[in-house]
């Protein structure tokens, strides 16, 4: 799941994710939570975190890093989701 757009923020993304493991669920604090990482260099710095469902890294959320942008030639901000539910299933 990506944004792309003039005010994509990390808030935005993390509704979205909130949502989906509403879904499946899964309750923020109880069987997911946000770990924070600045490990992933594709995230702005402090923007970046894993999610982990159950104990198990299953995927990121975070902003897009401007050199990422650059290189892609993306010219509006990028906030992502990328899960693998594949491992906890």
């Amino acid at each position: 799941m990506m944004q792309l757009n003039t005010s994509a923020s990390f808030e935005v993304i993390h509704g979205a994710l909130g949502l989906l493991m509403t879904k499946i669920g899964a309750t923020l604090g109880k069987d997911y939570r946000l770990e924070p990482t600045d490990e992933d260099k594709k995230f702005f710095e402090k923007r970046g975190a894993y999610v982990v469902l159950d104990g198990e890294r299953i995927g990121t959320i975070g902003v897009l890093h401007p050199e990422v942008l650059e290189n892609y030639q993306l010219k509006n901000p990028v906030s992502l989701v990328e899960l693998n539910f594949e491992p906890v299933w």
